[in-house]
C-alpha cells in the first residue's frame, strides 16, 4: 500500500511549498527566528481562535520540547509530582522527567484512551497531592479529554493543566480546537503527524489567561533564558523553530481543515466497512463523542491481543501497514518499573489496552478502495 506513506506523499503533495519556503529563506538570509516563525506563531494564534495572539504561541524545535517548557511554565521544579495517563507515548512523560519532575501515572477511562477523571479526582485528594504541581491531559490518537471537568478539578486543587496536543491538531472540544483550555498546550509537528512538518518542529501555547510575564518567560525559556539584551535571566534551554520549516508550516495550516476533514471522510467509511464485523466481534470503532469532534491522527481499534499477533503477521506479508500504539503502557517500560513509586504499579485499563491496540492505516492521501481492501483483509484474518 504505497498510499500508506504518509510523510512521502505529503512532501510529494506540498512540493511547491517546500519549495518556496527553501527558496524564500536562501534569499532572505533569515534562518533563525525570523519572518516565518513571526508569522507562523501569528497564524497558528489565529487557527486557536479568540483570545489567542502571537504572543500565546511559541514556536520551539520540536513537541517534546514544547511540553517540557510548559512544564517549566508551569513552576514544575525537581521533585514536583505531575500526573499523567499512562497510556500515552513515552515522549511525554520524557519531558517530565527533563525537569526533575516526578510522573505520577493515573490509569485511563475504561473505554477511551484519555485520563480517567476519577482517577485524577483520587490523586490530587489524597496524603500526598501536596507534592502535584500540574495534570497533563494527553489527546491520544486525536480523541479529546473531558477538559471541561479537567480544568475545574486543576482549578479547585490549584494545579496547572497542561494539554498534550501532540496527535490532535485539529481536535475540536465543544467547538474550539483543543490546546485551548488549557494553561498550557504542547503540539508536534512530527512528519506523521496532521500538521507535518519536512523535519522536525513544535509549539507551546500559553494560556489566553496568562499575564504577560508568563508570555515573556514562554519566549525566554526557548532560547537560552535570554532578554532582550542577550542577558540570561531565567533558565532556558536552545529550542527554536527554523525558518524552512516555519515556512512550510504556515503554507500547510491553510489547508488544515481539509485535510482533517479527508481523514475524517476515510474514518467514516471504515466505520461503514466494518460495522457488521464489529458487532458481531464486540469490538468498538473509534468516533466523535457527545461534545468533541476526533481529528483521526490514527484508527485505533482493540482486538483480542493472539489475534492482534496474527493480524500484524499476516499484514507484514500481505503489504498491509497495521501498526501498534502502544505496546507498552508507559509504567510498563523498563526504565519506569525500576523507579520508586512505580514499581508493581497496576493501571488495569491502561494495560488492556496497550495489550489489544490496533492502528489501521489512515492519512488523506488513502482512497475508498484502499479503506475497503484494509477492512476487508482485517476481517479475513480476524481469528
Amino acid at each position: 500500500m504505497d498510499r500508506a506513506n504518509f510523510p512521502l506523499l505529503d512532501c510529494l503533495y506540498y512540493q511547491p511549498t517546500i519549495e518556496a519556503a527553501v527558496e524564500r529563506v536562501v534569499q532572505s538570509g533569515q534562518t533563525i527566528l525570523g519572518e516565518g516563525v513571526r508569522g507562523f506563531e501569528e497564524d497558528f494564534a489565529n487557527w486557536l481562535g479568540a483570545g489567542f495572539s502571537s504572543q500565546h504561541c511559541v514556536g520551539v524545535g520540536n513537541g517534546t520540547d514544547a511540553l517540557e517548557l510548559a512544564l517549566r511554565c508551569a513552576g514544575i521544579q525537581p521533585g514536583d509530582g505531575v500526573i499523567v495517563p499512562s497510556l500515552t507515548a513515552y515522549a511525554t512523560v520524557a519531558a517530565i522527567l527533563r525537569t526533575g519532575g516526578k510522573p505520577i501515572f493515573a490509569d485511563i477511562e475504561a473505554n477511551r484512551p484519555v485520563i480517567s477523571l476519577t482517577e485524577v479526582e483520587r490523586l490530587l485528594s489524597n496524603k500526598s497531592a501536596d507534592s502535584v504541581k500540574a495534570v497533563i491531559a494527553v489527546h491520544l490518537y486525536g480523541e479529546a479529554c473531558n477538559l471541561d471537568a479537567l480544568q475545574k478539578l486543576c482549578r479547585e486543587h490549584g494545579v496547572a493543566l497542561i494539554e498534550d496536543c501532540a496527535q490532535a491538531t485539529g481536535t475540536n472540544y465543544r467547538g474550539t480546537p483543543v490546546g485551548t483550555w488549557g494553561d498550557f498546550a504542547a503540539f508536534s509537528f512530527y512528519p506523521t503527524k496532521n500538521l507535518a512538518a519536512l523535519g522536525d518542529g513544535g509549539m507551546l501555547v500559553v494560556g489566553k489567561n496568562a499575564e504577560d510575564s508568563t508570555l515573556e518567560k514562554a519566549r525566554r525559556l526557548r532560547f537560552y533564558g535570554w532578554n532582550e539584551q542577550r542577558e540570561a535571566v531565567d533558565f532556558g534551554v536552545n529550542s527554536r523553530l527554523d525558518e524552512i520549516q516555519a515556512w512550510i508550516l504556515r503554507g500547510k495550516l491553510h489547508d488544515l481543515k481539509q485535510k482533517i476533514e479527508e481523514r475524517r471522510d476515510l474514518a467514516s467509511h471504515y466505520q461503514i466497512q466494518l460495522k457488521d464485523w464489529a458487532v458481531s466481534s464486540q469490538i468498538e470503532l473509534p468516533q466523535d463523542g457527545e461534545d468533541w469532534e476526533h481529528s483521526f491522527h490514527l484508527f485505533v481499534i482493540r482486538i483480542d491481543p493472539e489475534s492482534r499477533d496474527n493480524i500484524l503477521a499476516s499484514g507484514q506479508r500481505d503489504g498491509i501497514p497495521y501498526g501498534v500504539h502502544y505496546a507498552l503502557a508507559c509504567h510498563q517500560h523498563p526504565y519506569m518499573a525500576q523507579q520508586a513509586g512505580s514499581q508493581n504499579l497496576q493501571l488495569p485499563n491502561s494495560e488492556k489496552f496497550s495489550a489489544s491496540v490496533l492502528s489501521l492505516p489512515l492519512n488523506p492521501y488513502l482512497m475508498t478502495t484502499d479503506i475497503e481492501k484494509v477492512s476487508t483483509h482485517l476481517q479475513n484474518n480476524y481469528h
